[in-house]
This record gives structure tokens, sequence and C-alpha cells, in this order.
């Protein structure tokens, strides 16, 4: 321990503070000794002492990897790891646990010894990624700076992503070592695709090769096939030997877009299990230039539509909904999406997402017709594509023409509790979609709630809509309770609620979890008595069809006459509500013959002369969005929009209200331009391919899970063709999840060549668009990985083991063998602690004890107790002196035959007794002195 003075100049205010303590006078030595003291630490304050302190308590951080490249059970051997360590520190230190994987999460903050032991990994950091450099940068905040810490690193060495080494720098200046303990799988049996690749792209009608390398540990018979989307396209079984052993594919281009291409192995041999099985299959995509097909997707098995577009020369691809994946991969092989008259719910909710953000982000079209499964009764309405279409589905109160009394049974039991992602609970959803119903009813409307677990709370009696809704916050803060749903009781309190209604419709939407609900009593005798009344039912189940429960809540609805949906997605509850809302309502469709006229607006999508537009037989009543064009309009009370178009980001949207093909066409199916007005529409929708300038080019190359991209300038050039840096546009797509944006600027590499480099994770897709200034976006072919880079072969077992001996080389860790050791090893560190404000303190204190003294004398008592009980000692000493002198006088005599009194020793070798006295007197007046000052 050392004391540092940072600021000593302080340090000569002692001299003015001596001087003026020696010119006063003190009574007594005890104050001025207190006001010395006091002077002293307020000017030693003022030099902000510190105490340099050494510890050897810190934090270290245990960094998991929990990546699926890891062996298996190796959690549980981590989870012992960790509490070894645990066992092993100290009351002072702290322990952090630190997982990763695709994400980084923080499992335990950094706790002491006392908090207890670490209870597991919970988090889901997504298996199909190791990002190492994000993992070490987490594990690095939690390290307090100026702290002593170390980090553990349990991993198997293999990483996606940043390079980690940039963080182990950071650690080495932080003075923070990065020990490691290498996991692994046993490699010794792998068989694997070490290559999967061909030409970037390629031309219509050409053919091209196909490389692959297969890597085999021992000789052995495999069996081969390679797929071009899900048809086998080669196949056959040969003989590997140890090593590496090239096979060759031929293909040939079809259609333009993208050509998705997979290669599977497998043992035909009679060995034991792969050991990573996870490298036995790769994937490619292939761009083939030119203009793009056109996707349609319909519920009706012969579309009159499709018919009309193909005889109008255009390629069209009609593929039933269930038969799409709905991925960017998929996406990305068509100009444009023609939806007709297709319920959401056929798309789904990822689907929908997707779709969104390939409209949005890549420049693709979308065309949607109208029909009783589109739009609002389609379930489009607060869903993942509304706000890309260029008109909106809200029930407007002066379009209503009939009255709606609705009710809502909402589970809520214990399971509805559960997180729904977005700080959302199913119950949070539930209520949202329970007061989504609430704002499209109209005043005239009747509206009620119900909440049932194992009994009925009445939440909102059946009142006029406007009332109801001045208790939507007592609807919003509806909690999940316990035990499961009484189906029956719910649904008789809803049934005798509508009894009481005034409103001509009567529906009752039961909300409950697929796999939950119980108690379900008489239903179909109650079903049957709601029907004789009026009272239809749907059904909105949290699950799938699959679940338990499920047979009984699709009965429910069939009896009921209503609706039944399910959904694993708790985000589309409140869009499922909305939807069986604009079924029951029945306004959101107009049925009858209507009359249409064109607009300036249509100009803008066709140079064709239509003339006059027959009626449609029907259409679906949107309103169009402020900044869309209104091509058609419907000649009726309503004048709502028939056809409107707009820009949604960079992609060209149409929304058709009128059925193209079916029961509510009309008239408009005989019409002689029908054909032309659709493929009109259609070809609006695709778009133009962009085309580069013939003096550039882009090219590609994929190495390592890093993409590049180059834009090659003509050398030649005399001007710059563009003021600033072009810009890419990325769309990460991950199957079964949101797309990602992102945008990036390229950078220049050489005179004549501008780059970026985008890291690929493992599952995705990336869809790149490049952005040149004043031109048109190029879109690039998707591109995707064969397979995680964290399942590439290796027989030598030290790929993952030096990049962890790499990290901890270049942070100053090791190998940890043991473990428990860590703690020792933590660095001392040197800690500067200010007691500034102590001496500030005791200064006060010792102010307030000499306050004492003036008032008391307490110390001045004190002092003179003690120099009494020192003067009864000096004469207890001068007595034993002066006894011991006579004795040695009487001795000295006797040898003499002769006696000394005492009176004869010499007066000066005496002490005089007075001497004492004097000093005991002394005392006594100043004591009176100091008594007569405090009574004045």
């Amino acid at each position: 321990m050392k004391l540092i003075l940072p600021h000593p100049f302080w340090l000569i205010l002692l001299i003015p503070a001596a001087a003026l303590l020696l010119r006063r006078k003190f009574p007594s030595p005890v104050p001025a000794t207190l006001r010395t003291i006091i002077f002293f630490l307020l000017v030693l304050s003022l030099c902000k002492p510190a105490l340099k302190l050494g510890s050897n308590a810190g934090t270290v951080v245990v960094l998991a990897d929990r990546s699926s490249s890891m062996p298996a059970q190796s959690q549980a051997g981590m989870k012992e790891t960790i509490a070894l360590i645990r066992s092993a520190m100290t009351e002072e230190d702290n322990l952090a646990v630190v997982s990763f994987a695709r994400q980084t999460a923080v499992e335990r903050t950094p706790l002491p010894k006392k908090a207890g032991d670490f209870s597991g990994f919970a988090a889901d950091v997504g298996a199909e990624h190791s990002d190492l450099s994000r993992g070490l940068e987490t594990a690095l905040s939690l390290i307090p700076q100026d702290a002593s810490g170390r980090i553990l690193l349990l991993s198997d060495g293999k990483y996606t992503g940043a390079d980690p080494r940039t963080p182990a720098m950071q650690a080495s200046a932080r003075g923070i070592a990065a020990d490691f303990r290498h996991f692994r799988r046993s490699l010794a049996d792998d068989t694997a695709i070490v290559k999967l690749s061909a030409p970037e792209s390629v031309t219509s009608g050409q053919s091209f090769l196909i490389r692959s390398e297969i890597q085999s540990p021992a000789e052995q018979e495999l069996h081969y096939t390679l797929f071009r989307g899900t048809i086998p396209i080669a196949s056959g079984s040969r003989k590997f030997s140890p090593g590496n052993t090239a096979l060759l594919f031929r293909d040939q281009a079809e259609n333009p877009g993208t050509h998705v291409y997979a290669l599977e192995i497998a043992d035909l041999s009679g060995r034991e299990t792969d050991s990573i099985p996870e490298n036995n299959r790769a994937k490619l995509l292939v761009g083939v230039e030119g203009s793009r097909p056109l996707l349609h997707v319909t519920s009706s098995p012969d579309s009159g539509l499709a018919r009309l577009l193909r005889k109008s020369r255009l390629d069209i691809h009609s593929i039933p909904a269930e038969k799409i994946s709905w991925s960017l991969e998929t996406l990305s092989q068509y100009a444009a999406l023609i939806l007709e008259n297709l319920p959401a719910d056929a798309i789904g909710y990822p689907g929908m997402e997707t779709v969104s953000a390939w409209v949005r982000h890549t420049g693709a079209g979308l065309m949607v017709t109208g029909g009783m499964n589109a739009y609002g009764p389609g379930g489009y309405f607060r869903s993942p594509l509304e706000p890309v279409l260029p008109v909106s589905m809200e029930l407007r109160n002066e379009h209503r023409k009939m009255r709606l009394a609705m009710v809502i049974v909402l589970d809520r039991s214990g399971s509805m509790a559960a997180a729904a992602g977005r700080s959302y609970t199913k119950m949070d959803l539930a209520n949202i979609g329970a007061v989504q119903v609430l704002d499209l009813l109209s005043p005239f409307d009747e509206f009620g709630l119900i909440a049932v677990d194992s009994a009925v709370h009445n939440i909102v009696d059946l009142k006029p809509a406007d009332k109801a809704d001045a208790e939507r916050g007592k609807i919003l803060s509806i909690d999940a309770g316990g035990g499961g749903i009484f189906v029956y009781s719910g649904l008789a309190a809803a049934a005798e609620m509508l009894l009481r209604a005034k409103a001509e419709t009567r529906h009752i939407i039961l909300f409950a979890d697929a796999a939950d609900a119980e108690e379900p009593g008489e239903y179909k005798t109650l079903m049957e008595k709601c029907v004789k009344a009026n009272i239809t039912v749907s059904v909105i189940g949290l699950g799938t069809p699959q679940d338990k429960d499920a047979p009984l809540l699709e009965d429910i609805a069939i009896i009921g006459r209503g609706q039944s949906f399910f959904t694993i997605h708790p985000q589309e509850i409140p869009r499922l509500f909305a939807q069986d809302t604009f079924a029951v309502a029945r306004s959101a469709f107009v049925k009858e013959a209507t009359a249409i006229t064109p607009t300036a607006a249509l100009s803008g999508m066709s140079d064709i002369s239509f003339g006059a537009f027959p009626q449609i037989g029907g259409y679906n009543l949107c309103y169009a969005r402020p900044e869309a064009a209104q091509a058609l309009l419907a000649q009726d009370e309503y004048r709502a929009p028939v056809l409107a178009y707009w820009h949604s980001g960079k992609g060209r949207v149409i929304a058709y209200a009128g059925e193209a093909d079916g029961e509510f066409t009309g008239p408009m199916a005989h019409w002689a331009k029908t054909g032309d007005f659709f493929s009109s529409l259609a070809r609006w929708a695709a778009g133009e391919q962009s085309i580069l300038p013939e003096n550039m080019l882009i090219t590609r190359e994929l190495d390592k899970g890093i993409l590049r991209i180059e834009l090659h300038l003509d050398p030649e050039r005399k001007n710059e063709p563009f003021a600033e840096s072009p810009k890419v546009d990325i769309l990460r797509g991950i199957p079964g999840k949101t797309p990602v944006q992102e945008s990036r600027t390229m950078a220049w590499t050489s005179a004549d060549t501008l780059a970026l480099e985008v890291p690929i994770e493992s599952s995705e897709t990336l869809l790149p668009t490049v952005e040149i200034p004043g031109m048109n976006a190029i879109d690039l072919s998707p591109v995707c990985l064969p397979y995680s880079p964290e399942f590439l072969p290796s027989f030598d077992n030290k790929d993952g083991k030096e990049n962890l001996a790499e990290i901890a080389r270049i942070s100053g860790g090791k190998e940890r063998i043991n473990l428990a050791e860590i703690w020792k090893d933590l660095p001392e560190k040197q800690q500067y602690v200010e007691i500034s404000h102590w001496l500030i303190l005791s200064a006060l204190a010792i102010f307030l004890l000499e306050i004492l003294q003036r008032r008391t004398g307490i110390l001045s008592l004190r002092l003179l107790k003690k120099m009494q009980k020192m003067e009864k000692r000096i004469e207890k000493s001068a007595e034993k002196s002066v006894k011991k002198k006579q004795g040695f006088a009487q001795k000295e005599k006797a040898g003499k035959t002769e006696t000394v009194s005492a009176k004869e020793i010499p007066k000066e070798k005496v002490p005089a007794p007075s001497e004492a006295q004097d000093a005991f007197t002394a005392m006594q007046r100043a004591k009176k002195m100091a008594k007569n000052r405090m009574q004045r």
C-alpha cells in the first residue's frame, strides 16, 4: 500500500496555516493540537490523495460455443467445467457466462460465488453459425475497465463471420488473456463434399459444368445424386479411394431466373454412421440471364387468367400455393408474382414477410386480383403484405349496411403467459386482436368479451361498440390465469349474451389453445341452438390442425357455420381476428354488377387504348392510399378504386379489386380486350430488366463464407460514369424468418475497380442488388453457401485448435489444463482508492471534538488525571530513592561504627516534594481559568 498525491502543490498552504496557529495563543495544548490536525487534513484533502492497492481478485468470463459443429453432449461438459471453476473462486471474485453461435447471449452476468450455481444454458442463439468474434467482444464488455479479468473459451475453434483476432488484440491491449479448452468431434470417419461449384451466371439454353469434390477417409462405395430443384438429374454409385475425388456433371440452362442445385452422397459400404453428416449435402445457386417468367398462384385449378396471359405470349408459371416454399431462392427466379383471389393463409405469415421484402428491396413486381378470398375477406388486413399494397382495407362506417353483434371468447389459461417475441406474451397478442375487432366495428354494432380459463370471466358486457371502446384498457390488461380453457362454459356464456343483441348478424369468435381446450360438454347441442338463434361461431386455434384438441375446435366451427383458423405464429393472432370480422361483416365485397370508368392514370401503365370498359360482376371494397394512382373507378355510391398501382420501395405493385376469373367477373369475362388488359397489367408489374452499359462488368466470388462483389469500369473511359460511389442493397433470407435488408457502399480498390465484401451465414440466401447512381438497379442472382463452414472437413484435427491457439497467443492466454488455477493466474491489478472524502469527514469529526472540548474541557480533565497519576508515580519513585539512599548511608556508617541521620544528607541530593505540588497547582489554575472563560 502506497499513498499517492496527484496535486502536491496544495501543501504550500500548510505554511500560512502553521503561522496562524503559532500566532494564536491557546490556554491549553489540546485545542492547538486539534486545530493543527484539522488544518492538515483539509490541506491534504485538496491534494486528492489516493491509496495504491494491489489485488488478485477479478472476473472470469466463460465463453461457450453452442454451435452445431460442437460434439454431442458438449453443453453438459461445459456446464461441468463452469461448476468446477465456480468452486475454485474466492468470495471477492466474479464469474460470468456467455454463449454464442449465430447470436450471442449473456447467460450469467458477473456474479460472486454466493450467487449460486450456474443453472444451465437457456438462450436461443441459433446453432447454424459460430460468431466467435462477437462472442469475444461481449465477453470483454463484461469485464470492467481497469479491472483484473480473464476469458476462458470453450469451443471447437471453428468460426464464421468476422475474424476473431481483432477482439483478441483488443483484449491484449486491456491486459486480459483469453485461455481455451478445445472441444472437437471425431473426424476419423468423415466423408464430405469438399466443393460444389458452377459458373455464377449463364445464358438461357447454355450448357455448363458443375464441379464437385468428394473427400473419403477410406476406400468405400458411395451413392451420389444431383438435384435441380426437387428433380434428380444425375445419380450413380462408385468406389472412392482415400483422399479427394472429382465428380463432374453437365446441365443446360432452361428458363431465366435462378436454378437451385443440390448434391447428396450416401454410404453404401455398410460402415458406421458418418461422424459429420451435415457435409454430405451441398447446395448451389446458378443464375440464368434473360427475361424472367412470372409466377402465378391461385386456388383455382384451371385459371382463365393464366390462359389469357399465355395467349399474350407471357411466360407464366402457374404453381399451387402449397408447392411453393416462399423463400428468396424461389422468388428470385421470377420477375413478378401474381396472386389471383388467394387467401393470405395460403402464403403464411413468414411467406408474406418474404414477399414484401422481395418486392420492396429487389425491384420485383406484385399483382393482386380480387375475390371472396382476397383483400380484407382473404386475411390481408394487418398482414405483412398490407403496407405494400396501394389500397387500404378498413371497414368504413359509412359503407356498412348491416349491424353486427360480436362476442369474443378468449382463452386466458396458463399457457397464454408464454412469450411470443418483442416483449409480448400470447395473451397480449390475443388482447390486441380483440381490440382490433373493436376498432373495425361501427358505433351501431355491438361488442362483448369473455375470458375463460377454468371459469368464465365477463370482461365487457354486450353494448354498443362506441361505448365498449371506453373499456379498451381493461381488454388490453387481461392476463393469463391457470388451468385449461372450459370451452362449453365460454360458448354458453357468449350465446346467452348474444340473445340480447339487437343486430341482425350475431357472431362468436372462440380463441383457444389447440392443445389445451378442455370441458367441451354438450357442445354439439349448444351449436345447433346457436344456429337456430342466428348465431354463427368461428374458431381461431393457436397451434396446428394436428394438435389433440384441434378436431374439437374444427367441429365447433363446422356446426356453428363459421370459419376455423390455426396458426403456430402468435403474431398472426390479430390478423386472424380481423379476417374473420371482415368475413362476417359482409360489407367488404360488393356483389352487385358495377360499371367502371378509366382515368388518365391508366395510360401510365399501358399505351393501348382500351376505350369503354364493361361492367364487373363484383369487387372488393378498398380505398386508395394518398400516393397511389387510381386507374379504374367504380361508378357506384362508393366511387372506390377498382384498379390502383404504385411503386413500393423499388418494386411495382398493382391492386385489381375485381375478380379476374370466377363468379363475380361479370361482363368483363367476355370483353374482347380482356386479354390485352390483363397482360398489360402483368407486363407493367414485371418491368424491364436492367442491363449494364457495355463498358461495365460486375463479377462475384464466394470464398470461405465471404461474397466479394466487384464493379469493373472501362479503363479507357474519359469521365467517371457516376458522381457518388455505387451501393449494394443486400437482402438476407432464412427459411421461416423475416428477411433482413442492409445497404453498403462499394469502395475503390484500384483506378478501375470498386469492390465490396459481404459475409454470408450458413443457412441464408443472399440477394444482392447493385445501385449505380444515374442508372437502374442491377439485380444479381442469389448466393448461398453449400453448407455451414463449420462442417468443412479436416483430418489433422488442427484447424480449430490452431485458431484457438492463435487467439490465446495474441491475448497472452494459454491452453487451460487445470481449470481451478485460472483464478490464481488473474493478473494483480493496481487499484487507486481516493481518500479525500474520508479526510474531510475526519476533519469534521475532529472539529466537532474540538467544540466539545471548548464546551466541557473533557480532554483537559483526562489530561489532568493522567498527569496526577504521573505525579503519584513520581512521588513514589522519589520516596523509594530516598529510602534507598538512607539504607546505603546506614550501611556505610555501620561499617565505620557510626550512624548518619537522614537530616544530614545534603539537601541538593533529596528531590523537593514541592515540585510535583507546583505542577498540580498549575493544572488547577488552568482548569479554573478555563471554567471562568466558559462562564463568560
